[in-house]
């Protein structure tokens, strides 16, 4: 549930900044031996976190196609935490940043994540707060704000899903694989002397 400013500013804003990022990507590489268990734990690890961020944003997003801004949802995922789609974002960037096999990336994206995402968070508490008063607060007692305690939800047994939002959703879900993928192009530009490595990076 967010503004609809919000929303713009949250899917532009760290699209650009992933610009420098990849620009650090291109020309530095990894420290471990390509064939070496690190490196085949890091492309496991990455895999696993971008699948299940890119499923879980598609998954909480049909609790909340053509519903948010409506009403304020608090079933289904966003009875377990108040940003369910932030939360499998988190774990997406997490596993993006692993997909170039270092832990340096990985922070650069969980910081970007919370330098982009954390500012939008309060701001969106700000307005549905406004919006829907002491039923919001109500919910901000009970319910954590971006990492789970528990997985225990409560829902509904059948959705009604707004089409075209939900395959919004879906796509920008998608972009999650994407950063995944390039990586991996990356990575074989530089295996194949194809781009320059400058400097490596743990």
């Amino acid at each position: 549930m967010e503004a609809p400013h919000v929303r713009k500013k949250r899917i532009v804003v760290p699209k650009l900044l992933f610009i420098p990022i990849i620009c650090v990507a291109l020309v530095s590489h990894h420290w471990w031996r390509e064939e070496g268990v690190v490196n085949l734990s890091f492309e496991v690890s990455a895999l696993l976190l971008v699948a299940v961020g890119a499923i879980g944003r598609i998954w909480v997003s049909a609790f909340v196609a053509g519903r948010k801004n409506q009403e304020l949802v608090v079933d289904g995922p966003y009875s377990v935490v108040r940003n369910p789609l932030y939360f499998f974002s988190l774990i997406g960037f997490i596993g993006a940043g692993l997909a170039f096999e270092t832990l340096t990336f990985a922070l650069m994206f969980a910081g970007l994540f919370f330098a982009t995402h954390l500012p939008a968070i309060f701001a969106e508490e700000r307005f549905l707060k406004d919006k829907f008063g002491r039923e919001f607060d109500a919910y901000l007692d009970s319910v954590p704000r971006l990492i789970p305690s528990s997985w225990r939800q409560t829902g509904p047994t059948e959705l009604k899903i707004n089409a075209p939002t939900y395959t919004r959703a879906v796509l920008d879900s998608s972009l999650i694989v994407t950063m995944f993928l390039v990586a991996h192009v990356i990575e074989w530009g530089h295996l194949h002397h194809i781009l320059p490595v400058y400097f490596r990076l743990p």
